[in-house]
């Protein structure tokens, strides 16, 4: 791999790594708005723990904040899976040096 590849899965890495930090803090913010019930019903959501009949009734009470916390969490699972493999890269990388 070239220099500028690895120099850029690096950038990469830094960017990842302030995006998931930011997404923690956001996280948090939105944790305040809610409270604890409607962050532990979203939770059960998230993994899926409601039956179809459920999850149904529960989509209908979504409101914006539910909303942005449900894509706070997408975003930061993809975040989390990016900055994993370009580790695992960089460190197939340094191994093979």
């Amino acid at each position: 791999m070239k220099a500028d590849d690895v120099e850029f899965l690096v950038g990469m890495a830094v960017q990842l790594d302030e995006t998931i930090r930011k997404l923690v803090i956001d996280e948090q913010e939105i944790f305040e708005k809610l409270g604890d019930a409607r962050v532990q019903e979203l939770k059960a959501f998230w993994n899926q723990e409601f039956t179809d009949e459920e999850e149904l009734d529960f989509k209908r009470s979504l409101d914006y904040w539910d909303k942005i916390l449900i894509r706070t969490w997408a975003n930061a699972q993809r975040a989390r899976q990016t900055r994993a493999q370009v580790g695992q890269t960089l460190m197939k990388l340094n191994s093979h040096l």
